[in-house]
């Protein structure tokens, strides 16, 4: 399918969970989920009336998606009505995308994106973003690839086995898996240093708490 043609209210989070189970077209989703292939691809395409609503899924749908995405069936409805009734705790702020994130060298090209949007409740001043340069991290159960946008909390800077954003003593930034006294990559064939010491590093920014995925 056309990117450009990817416009249901789903699009992202469907893209995101088929490529964190390592799944490359939707008919494979459908027999791994249940969901039929005609639902799965109008959710993604979408489909909105004259007056610009969306056209809605079923009540069985949101659930069945719900369970498919591992996501409150709730934040679902959000998305189809924001102003629905008990939305009102969360709010749209936009965050600054503050650079390249990556396993190559310092992207120094403007990014043409200045902010991206997120519901949260309360203010967003925690939170930032990063827009992922090159494949390092593009493996496992929660790749990250060239192209991404990653949501990074600076309140929290992370655990054992978070995916983090650090900044090196080089000034550079990355975006890698956090273990045993380390930083590493998922996926140490592509660009950059598969394993970071910690000593090379200057700041642990924060935790990835969201990955937009490319279309």
């Amino acid at each position: 399918m056309s990117s450009a043609k990817l416009n249901g209210p789903f699009t992202d989070l469907i893209l995101q969970k088929m490529r964190e189970m390592g799944v490359d077209s939707l008919e494979e989703f459908s027999r791994r989920t249940g969901i039929s292939r005609g639902t799965l691809y109008y959710l993604v395409r979408g489909r909105q009336t004259k007056a610009g609503t969306w056209v809605k899924p079923s009540v069985d749908t949101l659930v069945a998606l719900a369970k498919a995405l591992d996501v409150p069936a709730h934040e679902l409805l959000y998305r189809l009505e924001p102003e629905a009734p008990g939305s009102e705790w969360r709010s749209e702020r936009h965050i600054p995308i503050l650079g390249y994130v990556g396993g190559g060298p310092s992207q120094l090209e403007e990014i043409e994106e200045r902010t991206v949007p997120v519901r949260v409740k309360g203010d967003a001043r925690h939170l930032a973003a990063f827009k992922v340069r090159g494949n390092s991290m593009c493996a496992g159960k929660r790749p990250i690839c060239d192209g991404d946008i990653v949501i990074v909390n600076t309140e929290d800077k992370g655990h054992p086995g978070a995916i983090v954003v650090a900044r090196l003593e080089n000034g550079e930034y990355v975006v890698k898996l956090l273990k045993n006294g380390a930083l590493y990559s998922t996926n140490p064939e592509e660009n950059g240093p598969p394993v970071i010491p910690l000593d090379q590093v200057a700041e642990i920014v924060g935790r990835v708490v969201e990955v937009r995925s490319r279309l």
